[in-house]
């Protein structure tokens, strides 16, 4: 199974000082060419590195955000035409619903089912509406 990493495990991974450990023994369970990024993930994490205020965890968020560059590359997905194309399936359906969803939520989303990939999130709730096949690190046994 191919996993593509919602910014939630990423940053639980990344820049937590304690980790949960079911998170951590999921991660460790899968294997490294089976896990992938978004490039909206990428964003994510960029944008709260330049959010951060304290110049020591701003440094500390920086590098981690580089590290995850490298320890990724040629794993980190662009949004093309079939992603936008299960973007858009993805709004019209939710839309018709009365449901919303932030955006980039609706493009990792997009990303995996155009992929045939499942979501690894904390965040269920939304994107498992989207259609998207998604899994709970945080809760799976360790």
């Amino acid at each position: 199974m191919i996993y593509l990493l919602d910014t939630n495990v990423v940053a639980e991974i990344t820049t937590r000082s304690k980790p949960d450990q079911r998170v951590l023994a999921w991660f460790r369970s899968t294997a490294r060419p089976n896990r992938f990024l978004s490039v909206i993930t990428v964003a994510e994490i960029e944008a709260g590195v330049d959010a951060t205020v304290d110049p020591v965890r701003k440094a500390d968020y920086a590098q981690a955000l580089a590290a995850v560059r490298r320890e990724y590359a040629g794993r980190i997905a662009p949004i093309g035409e079939r992603e936008a194309a299960a973007y858009l399936t993805i709004h019209k359906t939710l839309k018709a619903a009365g449901a919303g969803i932030d955006p980039p939520d609706a493009l990792i989303a997009a990303t995996a089912l155009a992929n045939g990939w499942t979501v690894a999130t904390r965040n269920i709730k939304h994107l498992a509406r989207t259609g998207a096949m998604v899994i709970n690190p945080w809760e799976q046994q360790v």
